[in-house]
């Protein structure tokens, strides 16, 4: 036993992480948020956004909804984005700003990546439209389909979100967004998720090369 003592303490650390790890980007301290912990939430989220109306209203109506709805589970949200032409003048204006509503967009990508990743959610895929147009609609002229930017962000549950939306610094980095971009945001449910195939492979000869190595440190040592 003290001959592999070393790699016991070594697989307990790697395994201590591997399960903070799961704990922490899982939904381990998730459940179904109660209807009084929503509305809590929807108070901080009312006096955090400084957001002009119809949008304010909108989108407090809509988090109550699916706030009540929720399912505890993890999701998935589409991020659909189409810059402006030019930058937003609302109350909550940065007026400091020099930007262009491009570069406002980034901006607010770049100030929320922390609150982000401390909610427990990260960006799985993000990036330019290469295409002006949505090559599938071509049925329905009168579809907004002109989009300039898109993003997915998984969260471990909706409860992230709403801590997100609560955070005051993300109340001050929003307005960078709605400055610079208009957003659609479609929350959904994932019944499968496909890894990178190269990690995957990647992993499974790492795994294969460290197994290969122990059997011939253990049955044929060198002399």
């Amino acid at each position: 036993m003290k001959q592999f003592k070393f790699e016991i303490i070594s697989g307990l650390l790697c395994s201590a992480v591997f399960v903070a790890a799961l704990a922490f980007w899982g939904n381990w301290s998730g459940g179904k948020m109660t209807r009084a912990e929503v509305d809590e939430y929807l108070q901080v989220i009312d006096k955090n956004l400084q957001w002009p109306e119809p949008m304010k209203s909108y989108m407090m109506t809509s988090l109550k909804e699916w706030g009540y709805a929720d399912d505890g589970k993890e999701f998935m949200m589409l991020n659909m984005m189409r810059y402006r032409d030019e930058i937003l003048q609302y109350p909550g204006t940065i007026k400091s700003f020099q930007g262009t509503p491009k570069q406002s967009n980034y901006t607010y990508e770049l100030g929320t990546k922390e609150i982000l990743l401390g909610q427990g959610g990260y960006p799985v895929a993000w990036g330019e439209v290469n295409l002006p147009r949505n090559v599938a609609r071509a049925d329905d002229a009168e579809a907004n389909t002109r989009w300039n930017r898109v993003g997915f962000a998984r969260y471990p549950n909706r409860r992230g979100f709403f801590r997100l939306m609560a955070d005051p610094e993300y109340g001050e980095q929003s307005a960078y967004k709605l400055m610079g971009a208009r957003t659609n945001l479609i929350p959904m449910t994932p019944q499968w998720v496909i890894p990178d195939p190269r990690l995957i492979i990647g992993l499974g000869l790492l795994i294969v090369f460290f197994a290969l190595a122990w059997v011939r440190a253990r049955f044929w040592p060198s002399k």
